[in-house]
């Protein structure tokens, strides 16, 4: 198994306005004490864990003061999408959301978004959008269509191209588990019905990273709502043979979260929260 990443819910938990609030907000979660060692024991341990570690944690994170960016959603009016939305304002950060004429924007409603309307199955429409100003992250949240499962290869295609041309600095896309080398983490009996869509998505994947633009796949395999009282414990794993629930607003913060933070450019993560039960 990869190292963990250190911005689960222990390190980074954070902290939204009342107004933005879709629930509770989660509480710190202390860090287990280690227990006494023999010292050359303890210093081999420590030397092997830094080694190991080093690329994920030898970073600094970047302050909060830093300006507010410039994002455009995807998806924005659904379930998660909207999420992303409100957590991205929490932040102060500039947001402007992609929809349908015929979406449902209630979950957007009374929120400062600016909307732009169009269908990301044509690219002269998602082309108008990135090119309404200029955007530093682009989040794509799309989630399902009535389209088939073609749609999602189509939506990254257009997407990519478009954020590419028009300079966009970081593309964070929400993938499935099930795709490429995580097909051995899906459970095999469901794994044939869904195989064209896990196709289209890879394809999708294929799209972010061949686009030149600094990108971040945010893989799910099952996306639950918070339960109410319970802690947020999502955390982003890179072992592709991770499997289990998330909720919407974890996955919601781990992607704000890496609007800023230099562990996230260039690598695909696993999305999972162990306080939520698969079934």
């Amino acid at each position: 198994m990869l190292p963990r990443l250190g911005f689960g819910y222990t390190a980074w938990t954070m902290s939204t306005p009342a107004k933005f609030q879709n629930g509770p907000a989660a509480r710190p979660v202390a860090r287990p004490v280690a227990r006494p060692v023999a010292r050359r024991s303890w210093v081999a341990s420590m030397a092997m864990l830094w080694m190991a570690l080093t690329p994920v944690f030898g970073v600094t994170a970047t302050p909060a003061s830093s300006q507010p960016l410039t994002v455009l959603v995807f998806g924005g009016s659904g379930q998660l999408g909207a999420l992303v939305v409100r957590a991205a304002l929490a932040e102060g950060h500039k947001v402007s959301v992609f929809a349908r004429e015929t979406s449902n924007m209630q979950r957007l409603e009374g929120l400062p978004v600016t909307v732009i309307r169009g269908d990301v199955r044509e690219a002269v429409d998602v082309d108008r959008a990135l090119k309404s100003q200029s955007f530093d992250v682009v989040v794509d949240a799309l989630g399902r269509s009535e389209s088939g499962v073609e749609f999602y290869e189509q939506a990254a295609r257009h997407i990519t191209r478009s954020a590419a041309a028009t300079g966009v600095k970081h593309l964070i896309h929400h993938g499935s588990v099930g795709v490429a080398e995580s097909r051995a983490a899906y459970p095999p009996r469901l794994f044939p019905e869904r195989s064209p869509l896990f196709v289209s998505k890879e394809a999708a994947e294929k799209s972010v990273r061949d686009s030149g633009i600094t990108y971040t796949i945010i893989r799910n395999a099952v996306l639950r709502p918070l339960p109410a009282g319970q802690d947020d414990r999502a955390e982003l794993l890179e072992d592709p043979l991770t499997f289990g629930a998330v909720s919407r607003e974890g996955v919601a913060r781990l992607t704000v979260q890496c609007f800023r933070d230099p562990r996230c450019p260039n690598r695909t993560f696993h999305a999972i929260d162990a306080g939520l039960a698969y079934r």
